[in-house]
């Protein structure tokens, strides 16, 4: 159908797809369709595909103006347009011209005529399916009632436009006696029509497409449809009477509102086209409710418009309603998880702070109590030590000083900053380390092979989180070799310059080893395989490593003591993170 000034039209189409389309990122599909093999494919598809549609619409002319009163032809051209994306524009325009001529020709349509609504048939579809890209971009989809409305307002406004090229042609070309208005209001009406009954259901396919359904809900679905068929062909067959002009609605509503609520958009626009189907073939042949004498034949079609329409708008508007409910109940829910997600991560943040205080206290406050009790002993002589005490009271003061900057070093790795990184020579950490373990070396009856590279170079670094991390590896070092039998424990740490950009500081023990299970979980926050171990120390020591721009890993064969390795640069990095 259609008609217009074929140069100036073509130069107005021209500008407004250069307004209205918004070519977006090539698709798979859009690739395909780029190749000439696919461009002729879509439009031989489109074109033999809308000659058939448009044939059989011609079989209802309404009189005087004999135009045809429903066009779902205008459906399959938009739809195909707007379910595909821009790069299909020129197939399908072309494919539209293919299948109007002969469909035209046909009939009474003289050559001229038939081209003008080629030329304008192409150009609704283009307009139409322009405004859907310019607003919603090309992944457009039904299940928004932003969207549902904005397709409607498209096919409103491209079908007005194409509707005045088919009036002025049909005035110049075939019919100079019937008004303009008269022809226009046809037009407009029977592609409306079109549009909304055809259209979704190639846009609900395309969507399932991209996002299949349920597979466990098709059978429902397919119930759900079959009990509409069944409803509209049982409308069909009602008797024409005055009272019941909005009955059939009422009748196909409770369906309509069963396939929207349980099921995605794509089975209401199914839904919607087969009902619209079964109204247009039948009102086209003269069949049931719709096409039988009882009313004028205007009244009847006018009917059956209004029926179509009410259908669809319904169908697509319920449906949207469904998946916006649907959408924001899934929002509550992600929503409420994060929350309770959020308010999980803080309760672990807080018992990890107070495991992790409580986990590096307890070191010092240890040493604290042992050399209370040696003073005690001490002071329990008759005449005792000066010196002896003197010395014993300075490691009480220096564990009560190490305990709070303990604190202050484990609560700064839970802030977003800290203290800045100093140069720090790591032997020095290292030879403090084992001064503060040499009584537990002795008690546990181990020794010790220390081998520290000379003039270490200095690497930024936080002194006290270091002096943790350290103090820590060798604690568990001393703790893995704890009941071995056959062999002498042996507690090996060493430094060295790597490639001249990093140190590395290795603590070994000579215990039963790592299994192979537990090796890679180590480091995992509360994973322990110790009796009362909190799981948290290795997990902040990878953690204060990290924070150097280090790297801390651990190696073992599962029998024979485990390697503990930390990877340390020497240069500061730009703008060094507060550690």
């Amino acid at each position: 159908m259609g008609v217009y000034d074929q140069s100036r039209f073509l130069k107005s189409l021209k500008a407004i797809a250069a307004e209205y389309v918004r070519t977006p990122r090539p698709t798979a599909t859009d690739n395909r369709i780029g190749r000439w093999p696919g461009k002729i494919a879509l439009a031989a598809g489109v074109a033999v595909t809308y000659y058939v549609t448009a044939w059989v619409s011609l079989g209802l002319l309404l009189e005087p103006d004999g135009v045809a009163v429903f066009w779902p032809a205008a459906g399959i051209s938009s739809g195909v347009l707007i379910a595909i994306g821009p790069h299909a524009r020129w197939p399908v325009a072309f494919g539209v011209m293919a299948a109007t001529i002969p469909a035209n020709l046909m009939g009474d349509r003289n050559l001229p005529a038939a081209i003008s609504f080629a030329v304008c048939n192409a150009a609704e579809a283009l307009i139409t399916a322009g405004l859907i890209y310019r607003y919603f971009g090309a992944n457009f989809h039904l299940g928004r009632l932003r969207a549902v409305l904005g397709l409607l307002a498209a096919a409103v406004l491209g079908t007005a436009i194409s509707g005045i090229g088919g009036a002025v042609a049909y005035k110049l070309f075939h019919s100079p006696n019937v008004p303009m208005l008269t022809t226009w209001l046809h037009w407009f009406t029977s592609d409306v029509v079109g549009i909304l009954a055809v259209a979704p259901l190639f846009i609900g396919i395309a969507t399932a497409i991209r996002r299949p359904p349920v597979r466990g809900q098709i059978p429902e679905a397919l119930a759900a449809l079959g009990a509409l068929t069944a409803m509209t062909i049982l409308i069909i067959a009602l008797p024409q009477q005055a009272w019941d002009t909005v009955l059939p609605l009422a009748l196909l509503v409770p369906i309509l509102l069963w396939i929207a609520a349980r099921f995605r958009s794509v089975f209401s626009a199914v839904g919607g086209f087969m009902v619209s189907l079964i109204i247009v073939c039948t009102t086209i042949y003269g069949i049931g409710y719709f096409g039988g004498p009882g009313l004028a034949e205007e009244d009847r079609i006018l009917e059956a418009q209004i029926f179509v329409v009410s259908v669809m708008l319904a169908a697509l508007l319920i449906a949207a309603l469904f998946a916006e409910r649907r959408r924001a109940e899934a929002s509550l829910v992600q929503s409420k998880m994060m929350l309770e997600q959020e308010r999980d991560n803080k309760l672990m943040n807080t018992q990890a702070v107070a495991a992790a205080i409580a986990h590096e206290v307890n070191q010092p406050l240890n040493a604290i109590v042992i050399n209370s009790g040696v003073v005690l002993q001490l002071l329990e002589k008759k005449l005792p030590q000066d010196v002896e005490v003197r010395e014993v009271m300075n490691e009480i003061i220096n564990d009560a000083s190490r305990t709070g900057e303990l604190i202050d070093s484990v609560r700064g790795l839970f802030r977003q900053s800290g203290e800045p990184p100093q140069l720090t020579n790591v032997n020095e950490i290292i030879l403090g380390v084992l001064r503060l373990v040499r009584g537990e070396l002795q008690d546990r009856g181990l020794s010790q092979l220390i081998q520290l590279a000379p003039e270490l170079p200095l690497v930024p670094a936080n002194r006290n989180q270091l002096h943790q991390v350290i103090l820590n590896l060798v604690h568990n070092a001393l703790e893995a070799m704890d009941g071995i039998q056959d062999r002498t424990g042996v507690l090996r740490v060493g430094t060295e310059v790597r490639d001249g950009v990093a140190i590395l500081v290795t603590v070994e023990d000579s215990g039963l080893g790592i299994d192979g299970e537990n090796l890679d979980k180590i480091f995992d926050a509360f994973f322990t395989t110790k009796r009362n171990g909190t799981g948290l120390g290795l997990a902040i020591c990878r953690t204060i490593i990290e924070r150097h721009a280090g790297e801390l890993t651990a190696s073992s064969d599962g029998k024979n003591g485990a390697l503990f390795s930390i990877v340390l640069p020497i240069k500061p990095v730009e703008s060094p993170e507060r550690l």
